[in-house]
């Protein structure tokens, strides 16, 4: 087991290589390592520095996952130090239906990390995968880790591939390698600068866009909860073990009802049934695809917000001292960075939990 209790060791001794950097775990996760003055290497496919990770003071790799050779530079001059993979990069879909890319990130771009970590004999590996990959209960129960991973049970083509490439972490790890894996819930909260689903809502509620609500709910968790998670896994997980991340379980339309609260907007008292939202969706996807605007909902997505989404963080508490924060701080830290942002086309300041509005021009 790893377990860095001396920080000056961990400072000088140690660097952390980390895939899907400029994303919004990548980004939060190497936010929290600069506030430990650990030494990070970003792997990013963008040839500029992306707007997420400008000011801080990491290193840089340009490639693409699904290139192994590509993946090679990442590790170069690591002969002397303890090496942290944290394998955050994936491609998230919330189309049901199966697509090269979505395979390909997230299975073929797993198997590459793993190949060329094993090459360089590192000294642990860390994947983020999710709670996706974790089939579901039909009991009610709270639903727990397990330590084999089948595609066929799961739903969704996005919770097939993670399903795959977790088993192949976990098969790495039965083979000698030093990986274990996190299993992260519905991740929201600031520093999102790749327009997640959460993010959107928040942007059209806002902004006066949003002109209803679905029913249905999920496990949600903040963003900065989660990457001091892998990072205490990174620390003091077992090899072989794997770890939900998960915050708790809210309704959607609490979490905007929340945002609109704060925000100074009119919040929702109905949602739309579930089966009306079923008859619209293939209608949302079609029009998405032709104007190439993220959908609000998708069959799948409502799929999820409905599927029973209640996870058990217990073994990361008692064995990382995992921690999790109350959603409205993470819904208005997420609404404070982007106003901030410039994300709206409306600016406003909290007021005891309130807002004052006003437009601004853009």
């Amino acid at each position: 087991m790893v377990n860095f209790t001396d920080m000056e060791q961990l400072k000088t001794e140690t660097i952390w290589l980390v895939t899907g950097a400029s994303g919004h775990l990548g980004t939060n996760v190497i936010r929290a390592l600069k506030s430990m003055e650990q030494r990070v290497r970003a792997f990013i496919i963008e040839q500029d520095t992306p707007p997420s990770l400008e000011g801080l003071d990491i290193e840089y790799v340009r490639g693409d996952i699904t290139d192994r050779n590509s993946i090679e530079p990442l590790f170069a001059d690591t002969n002397d130090l303890d090496v942290i993979v944290l394998h955050l990069a994936g491609y998230v879909t919330i189309f049901g239906k199966p697509d090269e890319r979505t395979y390909n990130i997230n299975v073929n771009g797993t198997k590459n990390m793993l190949q060329v970590a094993k090459t360089h004999h590192v000294k642990r590996f860390v994947y983020a995968s999710t709670v996706h990959a974790i089939p579901e209960l039909e009991t009610g129960k709270p639903i727990r880790e397990v330590d084999h991973f089948d595609p066929d049970a799961v739903h969704g083509y996005y919770a097939k591939t993670k399903a795959m490439a977790t088993q192949l972490v976990m098969n790495a790890a039965k083979e000698g390698m030093d990986a274990l894996v996190v299993h992260p819930s519905g991740i929201i909260g600031p520093y999102d600068y790749l327009n997640s689903h959460t993010t959107r809502l928040f942007r059209r509620l806002v902004d006066k866009k949003l002109p209803g609500m679905v029913s249905g709910g999920y496990d949600f968790v903040d963003v900065r909860d989660v990457a001091d998670g892998i990072i205490r896994a990174a620390l003091n997980g077992e090899a072989g073990e794997a770890y939900i991340l998960s915050g708790g379980y809210y309704p959607i339309c609490d979490i905007v009802n929340i945002a609109a609260k704060m925000a100074g907007r009119k919040q929702f008292k109905i949602t739309v049934p579930r089966f009306l939202a079923k008859i619209a969706a293939p209608f949302v996807e079609w029009s998405s695809k032709v104007t190439g605007t993220p959908p609000i909902f998708t069959s799948y997505s409502l799929y999820t917000l409905n599927s029973f989404g209640k996870f058990s963080n217990e073994k990361a508490r008692k064995a990382l001292g995992y921690t999790t924060r109350p959603i409205r701080e993470t819904v208005r830290d997420t609404l404070e960075f982007m106003r901030k942002n410039e994300q709206f086309s409306t600016s406003f300041v909290f007021q005891n939990g309130a807002a004052k509005t006003q437009t601004v021009a853009r």
